[in-house]
């Protein structure tokens, strides 16, 4: 996470967060481990309670948020284990405003609510990429909370019918008039194109967020001459995942698997232009992809049918269905 990204994120903060920064129980536990230089950090990037560290928390996101030091991240996730508490729930909370009180980020509750997320039912159906593409949660260690937290509340359910039952009765009350997709399931499994130029891609240095993929959409954009011609493709959104086919010869030139895409976003810089970052399985890295829309709106539509096709691939799943291969880019 970068220092504006940073200062953007201290900018936002809520009463709530300010009441949570308050409490005492993280500094104590740094100063106990002589680590408190880490605490700024650890905050300002979504661990900002001590209960919702362990079984969330990484080498990776430690190393991603600027610390470095190997002694150091080994102290500290050791301490992790060895003196943390998990946090767990005790059931199921019956609303959106409940769950994210137990959780203390209850100043997400507006952002879920405008979000067409206002239900539990439909919050235990989040993806991971929903919480940036359409949420707009900037730090990772919020978005980790809230993924574990999706995935210990499913386990409470008492069984996997009981669970389909209960979906099926909320979705007849108020699913279906909290989400309205652009597309039908069927267009989604055939797939929606879209014109659009491609920028290209680039190696994600930093955690996933809106203002690394800005960077990014941003260096591309500045590595194409006002003179060079920008190749046109058609991007093919599906449930599958991503395909991107060239314009000229109608052959698709690359292609990424719905599970291998983990956030997409707008350029606030630049409307047109959008981006999502796919998971390179065999070398362990993750790539940013940047394109640029023929207009705003086709723009929007292609960063939400993206989101939509994860929808659709969750349904899939519950059917028993099969649901494409995995990524394949081609030379």
């Amino acid at each position: 996470m970068t220092q504006d990204t940073l200062l953007d994120i201290l900018a936002d903060i809520s009463l709530t967060d300010e009441q949570l920064f308050e409490d005492k129980s993280l500094e104590e536990w740094l100063v106990k481990l002589e680590l408190p230089e880490i605490q700024t950090m650890l905050e300002l990037n979504g661990w900002d309670h001590i209960e919702f560290i362990r079984d969330v928390i990484s080498k990776e996101d430690l190393t991603a948020m600027g610390i470095n030091n190997d002694k150091v991240k080994r102290k500290f996730l050791k301490s992790v284990e060895e003196d943390l508490e998990l946090f767990q729930h005790g059931s199921v909370p019956e609303t959106v405003e409940e769950w994210l009180k137990s959780i203390y980020l209850s100043k997400y509750l507006n952002k879920f609510i405008s979000s067409r997320m206002g239900s539990v039912s439909r919050v235990l159906e989040i993806w991971e990429v929903e919480l940036t593409s359409i949420l707009n949660i900037e730090p990772i260690g919020h978005r980790k909370r809230i993924m574990k937290s999706i995935r210990d509340l499913r386990t409470l359910q008492s069984s996997y019918d009981e669970a389909e039952k209960r979906k099926k009765e909320n979705k007849s009350k108020s699913t279906e008039k909290e989400t309205k997709w652009l597309h039908t399931k069927d267009d989604m499994i055939r797939g929606v194109d879209y014109p659009v130029r491609y920028f290209g891609s680039a190696k994600l240095t930093g955690p996933e967020s809106t203002k690394q993929s800005g960077i990014i959409c941003e260096q591309q954009q500045s590595k194409i001459k006002s003179s060079q011609k920008v190749p046109e493709f058609r991007l093919r959104i599906s449930s599958c995942g991503v395909e991107l086919i060239d314009k000229q010869t109608q052959k698709s030139t690359c292609s990424y698997h719905i599970e291998d895409i983990s956030f997409v976003s707008r350029d606030k810089g630049n409307l047109l232009v959008f981006s999502f970052i796919s998971s390179d399985r065999k070398l362990g890295i993750k790539m940013c992809h940047v394109f640029k829309a023929h207009t705003r709106n086709q723009a929007y539509e292609a960063c939400s049918t993206i989101a939509q096709s994860f929808e659709v691939a969750y349904q899939l799943k519950k059917e028993g269905k099969n649901n494409g291969v995995h990524s394949e880019e081609k030379p």
